[in-house]
């Protein structure tokens, strides 16, 4: 005898990356061979192997697609949130508004769930606050310091931005976190404790601690400065790492 499952579909989308913001584009760009991934400035990766990385474009830099988050954020609120945390609450956006979900009841608040999934969190915060500890004492932290770069606070600020109360999550489970944020929300759909749920990652890694860490471990790829979109080819016999 067989056992029904529940089904669960997805009714939107959204995503901030190196191709720039908004599905349509992203997915027309990879349909056409392009890469993301590009050159770091010098002064970044002066001394690091590793010169490549996958960088969102500005809106100065691409007018069309570019990532602007003060169309979505105000720029009070930006002092209290790693880069992370504002690319979760761009491309929740797009998401919701494509699924057409915007939930008016308090039942309905309830019943949406949000897991957003981060491998590190808030790094540029975390390094910037030392060096700020160091440099100029403690006192000169700023008291939004800490939620600036808690792992769970791209998933905190996304529900509260849109009125939801049901479960959060906050995975944090390294290269997994995004697709183990999806899986968690399926199961918690199928158990019953939502009825919709907005689920992804977001990442804003790029900094020289991180990029030294990675290449120390020897897992960046080095051998593509001058052929960035060369980077990162995991089935290549030639492979030298990840971007």
């Amino acid at each position: 005898m067989g056992v029904s499952v529940k089904r669960i579909v997805v009714t939107g989308m959204g995503i901030v990356s190196p191709l720039g913001c908004g599905v349509q584009h992203v997915w027309q760009s990879l349909l056409a061979g392009k890469s993301g991934i590009t050159r770091l400035s010098e002064q970044l990766v002066a001394d690091i192997p590793c010169k490549v990385a996958g960088q969102v474009p500005s809106i100065d830099s691409d007018p069309l697609h570019g990532f602007d988050p003060l169309a979505t954020i105000p720029a009070k609120e930006r002092k209290k949130m790693d880069r992370f945390i504002e690319f979760a609450l761009v491309a929740a956006r797009e998401a919701l508004a494509q699924a057409g979900w915007s939930p008016a009841s308090e039942a309905e608040q309830e019943r949406t769930a949000t897991v957003i999934a981060t491998g590190i969190g808030g790094f540029s915060e975390i390094a910037n606050a030392v060096h700020t500890t160091d440099e100029r004492g403690p006192r000169r932290l700023s008291p939004f310091t800490i939620p600036s770069f808690l792992a769970n606070l791209a998933a905190g600020h996304v529900s509260i931005a849109h009125g939801f109360r049901g479960p959060i999550g906050a995975p944090v489970t390294a290269c997994a976190a995004g697709a183990q944020a999806i899986g968690d929300a399926a199961r918690m759909i199928r158990s019953g404790e939502a009825d919709i749920a907005l689920c992804g990652g977001a990442e804003a890694a790029i900094h020289r601690v991180s990029l030294s860490g990675f290449a120390a471990a020897r897992a960046l790829s080095s051998a593509s400065s001058d052929q960035p979109e060369a980077a990162s080819r995991p089935f290549d016999r030639d492979r030298d790492g990840f971007v």
